[in-house]
């Protein structure tokens, strides 16, 4: 059950009122801020290390959290529950010792030691590439426009193409990691930025947040994830030289139909998990 609790509760009870916690100037829309809420008005758990149950009082209509969720008495049965799965990733990652939170950034060390980030955007309700919101606050801070003449709308463009993007600490042109079953060792060819792309796996943002960062704890998974990525990657790559050898004709649409494409996808699709089954076979 979700419980709302105003301040004076917190002061009738021994512990600090939340007025006194939170800073309400500040930006509360970084993670550490918006986490903070959930803790000031979770206090009473963290001694006794129970289940947070405490939904905030109002503070969240200071932050870019949807609507819906701001208030625990005009929720619906929908939102309660995405409530509480707000509750469990906020005092997941408040425990957790290998997860760090630092402005809109979240850091997770993985168990075989690679260092996964990513911000997280309650506007946009996704992560994104790693210190993208900073960056994005000084254009806001610099107005309309920089000196760049690029206008806030190509800047928003810029938010969302980094959605979904995770950072790794293994650098530019990585190979999967050795203790990854089977796929230890093997290069990938195009996957070899420092950030790859995760999408999430429920339609609930701190849901889905909860399952990125066990990935990112498993630290083998994300691997075999990205791994099938380059696999399909190779595949369409070869198609298209194959296909298209002296380059993509102009005229592409009126190549293939939509059908085509449905059956030219699904081709890939088998291709790519045959690629990763010939490696996982050792054939």
């Amino acid at each position: 059950m979700i419980l709302n609790r105003n301040g004076d509760w917190f002061v009738e009870h021994g512990y600090t009122h939340p007025n006194d916690i939170i800073d309400h100037n500040g930006n509360l829309d970084n993670m550490k801020g918006f986490f903070g809420i959930f803790a000031a008005y979770n206090q009473h758990h963290l001694d006794m290390g129970t289940q947070w149950d405490t939904w905030p009082d109002w503070e969240l209509c200071l932050t870019s959290l949807e609507n819906g969720v701001h208030f625990l008495e005009e929720a619906s049965e929908l939102a309660k529950a995405e409530m509480n799965h707000w509750l469990m990733l906020a005092q997941h990652i408040h425990n957790s010792p290998y997860i760090t939170v630092d402005g809109y950034t979240i850091s997770v060390q993985g168990q075989h030691e690679t260092m996964f980030s990513f911000d997280v955007s309650l506007d946009l309700r996704c992560w994104i590439e790693p210190g993208a919101m900073a960056e994005h606050d000084k254009w806001l801070e610099a107005g309309a426009r920089l000196e760049s003449g690029n206008g806030m709308a190509g800047r928003r463009h810029r938010l969302h193409e980094s959605k979904h993007l995770v950072g790794h600490s293994l650098g530019s042109y990585w190979t999967v990691p050795e203790h990854v079953p089977f796929l230890g060792g093997t290069t990938t060819h195009h996957m070899h930025d420092a950030i790859f792309c995760l999408e999430p796996m429920h339609e609930s943002l701190p849901l889905a947040m909860q399952s990125l960062v066990r990935l990112c704890r498993d630290d083998s998974g994300i691997w075999v994830i990205q791994a099938k990525t380059d696999f399909l990657a190779q595949i369409k790559n070869e198609w298209w030289e194959e296909h298209w050898p002296q380059g993509i004709p102009e005229d592409l649409d009126c190549q293939y139909s939509k059908q085509d494409w449905k059956e030219i996808r699904a081709e890939w699709a088998v291709k790519t998990q045959q690629r990763y089954d010939q490696v996982m076979n050792n054939e």
